[in-house]
């Protein structure tokens, strides 16, 4: 099959066109400056410049593809950010979509994220695919873009939109320290952590969701691609295992990291240094997101592995490149 990646510089782009390469598929990646091609370098496949937010290069990047692998996006938790966040994560969709209809292509594959699902009322509960949307109306850019972006993919009926909605996910080229930071906080010492929960996986089971969605995901569904549902205290402990220091004990409730956040707020322009927490993550990491992942095992051949299998390789990435 040959297929357009989106995305592909970063971690898990990266890693879902290796994946497809190794497996024999034609692979075009479509990259924003062929000097800095991230984890593409030393991929056989073909690259095409240009930018989901400029629809004009986009033609060339579709044409005569089966599928679209679109995991371009940015995450931003910073108040700031709406406009930036919104013309990549659903105007580029929007984008991407359009190119592709009129291209002829069969699907598109869109990378989403737990964050495009509601969080669980109940405390003790797991939630799914349907769990209603309830984070609107919080300044939360980067959940209402992706899920703008959901619905626009899903409701498609020009080509067979499919949605994957990977969890907080483990695994080496974690450059920008985006589930692997938690490796580093407890390696740094911390007095507590987030009372809430989150769903949590590895790299090679999300890569592996990609591909089972590319070739099996129904048109006009999403599907959840954890393993894991735990609490921060539980993930910090299983992370501190893997670093060799004592896990943290304590757990810090909304009201004490919202009020961290605003004083980071108000200190950051002295101190120079960038604000620990926002008040968006404060409100996030304090809710319950977890997440069952029986539809993708049940359609995608879905296959979770332990969490700490995605931890090890962060970690022993992280020591190798001189973080650890």
């Amino acid at each position: 099959m040959k297929i357009l990646v989106t995305g592909g510089t970063g971690q898990l782009g990266g890693a879902v066109a290796r994946a497809l390469v190794e497996r024999g598929d034609a692979v075009r990646a479509l990259v924003r400056d062929r000097g800095r091609l991230g984890q593409l370098e030393g991929l056989d496949l073909e690259l095409v410049e240009g930018d989901v937010t400029r629809p004009d290069t986009l033609p060339a990047a579709v044409a005569g593809v089966e599928a679209v692998a679109h995991l371009a996006g940015v995450v931003s938790h910073g108040t700031d950010d709406g406009p930036h966040v919104f013309a990549v994560n659903e105007g580029g969709t929007a984008h991407v979509l359009d190119a592709a209809a009129a291209a002829g292509v069969r699907r598109v594959l869109l990378t989403s994220s737990i964050a495009a699902l509601g969080y669980v009322t109940d405390p003790d509960g797991v939630g799914d695919e349907d769990t209603p949307y309830n984070w609107a109306g919080r300044g939360l850019h980067y959940h209402d873009s992706k899920r703008a972006a959901e619905a626009r993919v899903l409701g498609e009926t020009r080509l067979e939109g499919v949605a994957v909605n990977p969890g907080i996910t483990f695994g080496a080229g974690d450059l920008h320290q985006h589930g692997g930071r938690v490796l580093l906080q407890v390696k740094a010492g911390m007095p507590g952590v987030p009372s809430g929960a989150s769903t949590f996986t590895t790299l090679s089971d999300v890569v592996a969701g990609h591909l089972g969605a590319l070739d099996r995901g129904r048109p006009g569904q999403r599907y959840v691609l954890g393993g894991h549902p735990l609490t921060f205290l539980d993930l910090y402990a299983r992370a501190a295992a893997i670093v060799g220091v004592a896990p943290p004990v304590r757990t810090l409730s909304y009201p004490m990291l919202r009020a961290v956040a605003l004083l980071d707020r108000l200190t950051a322009p002295l101190t120079g240094r960038p604000p620990r927490v926002t008040p968006a993550l404060a409100f996030i990491s304090t809710r319950n997101r977890r997440y069952r992942s029986d539809k993708a095992i049940r359609e995608l051949g879905y296959a979770p592995r332990p969490v700490e299998e995605g931890l090890r390789a962060c970690w022993d990435w992280y020591v190798g490149q001189g973080l650890g």
